[in-house]
């Protein structure tokens, strides 16, 4: 059983050219390879009298990459480690069109790292619990949204779809506890028996999101969302119960958008200026964490300047095991856009991680072990010195 990782994973994603950019002969300015110290981006800067910028990370991927192992690389290892006990968050940044829901939720035919996952864990439940009956799971799931700096619970029946939503709509509020640290007050947890169910759950929500198209996605996300599976493990050992939690967190980042670029306007202009402010609100976080981590001392870090970055602050830097996928596009015509999630990224991988595993033994479990010793010892003839240890501690 290895170690959390002490820092963030940070993978990058590159798509394929899309009809607008074969279009208009958008040319390629991203190479993708592997080399020397590990997976390299390579973009090319728009005077081509500068040699390419170059950027390393834990993983990258090519348009042709199969969606299996981009699920293998950053999908299974953090769900490996929620079985034995430690948070986990897979969250996707990139501009908007860049790819960044293919990756998270993918299609029927071609399943992200969300639906692969969920069948994973699964699969993965059952043959435990075939050889080991005494072991038992729960496993709940949720899902938010943050839209327009509100946030929304995908999974009420009673809640407002798509953008006709507002304040007022809202029935979930965030708030902080001593143990359980960052929470969103009020969401529904539902629970789930296997990963159809939790499919089933998903589309409910993506189907309550808000999406609308603008000039660069044709449906574009106009929030940001969260989907939220808890697995609970209880074992009972030698008269103990052992209990094991993980909470996995699901980020799909609605994109960066400049106006100029997706025709936004009214209420598609007012989306976007909130998704660029949360988001701009997210890389001061990465910054000061990264900044932290660079001079070894406490840093202040703005984690209330918005809805996402309070929501996900046991992501960044607290109890988790953090992976970041950025997308980006492979064409010239998005050359500041793919720079910009490319320093995000590189900034991310600074960021150090305290995560640690939830587990614990019940009182009760304990205490029952206690009684049957002292009854072994009294049935072995050694109960005298016990008998009088416990009397001194009137």
């Amino acid at each position: 059983m290895s170690a959390a990782p002490d820092s963030v994973m940070v993978a990058v994603r590159c798509r394929p050219f899309n009809t607008r950019e074969k279009n208009q002969n958008e040319g390629k300015i991203v190479t993708i390879t592997s080399e020397g110290e590990g997976a390299a981006v390579s973009l090319d800067q728009p005077d081509e009298n500068l040699p390419p910028r170059k950027f390393y990370f834990d993983h990258t991927y090519d348009d042709d990459v199969l969606q299996s192992q981009v699920y293998h690389d950053l999908g299974q290892p953090l769900l490996e480690k929620a079985f034995e006990g430690w948070n986990g968050t897979i969250f996707a940044y990139g501009q908007t069109g860049a790819g960044k829901s293919f990756s998270m939720t993918g299609s029927k035919d071609l399943p992200g790292i969300i639906p692969q996952l969920n069948n994973d864990m699964f699969s993965r439940i059952a043959k435990i619990t075939a050889e080991t009956p005494d072991r038992k799971f729960l496993v709940t799931c949720s899902f938010l949204e943050i839209y327009n700096e509100v946030l929304f619970d995908l999974l009420d029946p009673s809640g407002r779809s798509g953008t006709a939503k507002s304040a007022k709509d809202s029935k979930i509020v965030i708030k902080e506890h001593p143990q359980l640290g960052v929470y969103v007050e009020g969401l529904k947890e539902i629970p789930a028996e296997s990963g159809d169910k939790i499919q089933a759950l998903m589309d409910q929500g993506n189907d309550m999101r808000a999406v609308a198209a603008t000039n660069m996605n044709a449906t574009s996300s106009r929030s940001h969302s969260i989907f939220i599976i808890k697995m609970q493990q209880k074992t009972l050992l030698a008269g103990q119960q052992k209990e094991v939690r993980a909470t996995i967190n699901l980020v799909d980042l609605a994109g960066s958008e400049r106006a100029a670029k997706t025709g936004a306007t009214g209420d598609k202009l007012k989306e976007g200026a909130n998704i660029n402010k949360s988001l701009s609100a997210l890389g001061n976080v990465i910054n000061a964490l990264a900044e932290q981590a660079k001079k070894g001392k406490k840093v202040f870090i703005p984690y209330r300047n918005s809805k996402l970055t309070r929501v996900l602050q046991e992501s960044l830097g607290g109890n988790s095991v953090t992976v970041m996928l950025a997308a980006i596009s492979p064409a010239a015509y998005n050359y500041e856009e793919t720079l910009n999630t490319l320093q995000y990224a590189d900034r991310a991988k600074a960021i150090q991680l305290k995560a640690k595993k939830n587990e614990s033994m019940t009182e009760v479990g304990k205490l029952k072990a206690e009684i049957d010793a002292l009854k072994a010892l009294l049935a072995a003839g050694g109960g005298g010195g016990g008998g009088g240890g416990g009397g001194g501690g009137g």
